[in-house]
């Protein structure tokens, strides 16, 4: 859920959409929901994060994950899979059909598994997203899933007009970020860098790195951050961890 700074809306999310709905603080009263993003349904992680912009009003961030762990329709963009899109509803009238979420809206990021934790810093403006790390993970056909992948901290610019640090691939399904360094095959790679589960012409530990996004900040692997939360002077940021059985 998100609220409009003027607190008069509501925002809430299905799997497949997004719905405003009329406010009334005052008198404890909701009005009926006006479907204002759609086009999300998907197997999985079915969760939709939900930010509205205080140093862009009307703006709204919506982050949808994979369709399953290892998701390769993720590698086309088009599918709209493992995102984190911004959408201006001030350009949405009351007669408008609702944005689709795979063809609109401004591309911060993609190759995001699961960007369930989203921010807004609050001085700066600047987008975060925790991203959770898949499961099952190998690396040259031995099991490495124990200790890797970390879970990301991501960064992805400002909602002004520079597009700067948005609409990059961060890596998944095919790369991802170093928790444990103990792993096949490691020419020097150290906490943070990149690497992909096989290395082959095609894709290795160099392409990783310099074709994708890195994170801001790697965290231990399966620690789940679910949320990020700054303090109102912006100098300090807080994240819950939910972990998992991995």
């Amino acid at each position: 859920m998100a609220l409009s700074a003027d607190g008069k809306t509501i925002y809430a999310s299905s799997v497949e959409s997004v719905f405003a709905y009329d406010y009334d603080a005052r008198a404890v009263k909701v009005g009926s929901p006006k479907e204002v993003v759609r086009g999300m349904s998907n197997n999985d992680l079915t969760t939709r994060t939900l930010v509205m912009s205080r140093k862009s009003p009307g703006v709204l961030l919506v982050s949808r994950g994979s369709s399953q762990d290892f998701d390769l329709a993720a590698l086309d963009v088009t599918t709209g899979l493992a995102q984190l899109k911004a959408f201006d509803l001030r350009n949405l009238s009351s007669a408008s059909p609702p944005f689709n979420f795979n063809t609109q809206g401004r591309l911060l990021g993609w190759g995001l598994r699961n960007a369930v934790g989203v921010a807004e810093h609050p001085v700066t403006g600047g987008v975060f997203s925790l991203d959770l790390g898949v499961d099952g993970m190998t690396r040259s056909g031995r099991d490495v899933h124990e200790n890797n992948p970390g879970e990301e901290l991501n960064f992805h610019g400002y909602l002004n007009s520079s597009t700067e640090h948005q609409g990059g691939n961060y890596g998944y399904p095919s790369c991802f970020s170093v928790w444990d360094t103990a792993i096949p095959d490691n020419s020097g790679l150290v906490v943070g860098d990149q690497f992909p589960m096989a290395q082959n012409s095609t894709l290795n530990d160099v392409i990783c790195e310099t074709n994708f996004v890195g994170p801001r900040l790697t965290l231990p692997a399966h620690v789940s951050p679910l949320d990020i939360e700054f303090t109102p002077d912006g100098t300090t940021a807080f994240i819950t961890f939910h972990g998992s059985g991995e």
